[in-house]
């Protein structure tokens, strides 16, 4: 059983082409128009990246740790950054947040919003 092909049409190949080069400037644009959007958003918003629980659980650990060491400087700002990133967002921030405002209260610190 011979199996010969045909040769491809050159302009089938260069429809395929021009496509792929559409396609690939697309996604570029995409890409770019995506990437300028998170970065206004991050310029407006410095803490949104670190708006998440895992972030604040972290510095709610930092602040604890430092407390335990007898650092108040460093407590008091972890504290105040949980307080600072997380107000006025996710309710499941919400207690990292009164967590915070309550350490600042035992440290005698005013918990801000």
């Amino acid at each position: 059983m011979d199996t010969v092909s045909e040769p491809r049409s050159p302009k089938r190949a260069r429809r395929i082409g021009i496509l792929l080069a559409v396609l690939a400037l697309g996604l570029g644009v995409w890409g770019a128009t995506t990437f300028q959007h998170t970065a206004e958003r991050v310029r407006a918003d410095p803490g949104l990246s670190y708006r998440t629980p895992e972030s604040l659980d972290r510095m709610l650990a930092r602040g604890e740790d430092a407390e335990r060491a007898g650092d108040r400087g460093a407590a008091i700002v972890a504290y105040r950054f949980i307080v600072a990133v997380g107000a006025g967002t996710n309710p499941e921030l919400r207690p990292y947040i009164a967590a915070a405002q309550r350490a600042l209260t035992r440290l005698g610190v005013e918990p801000q919003r």
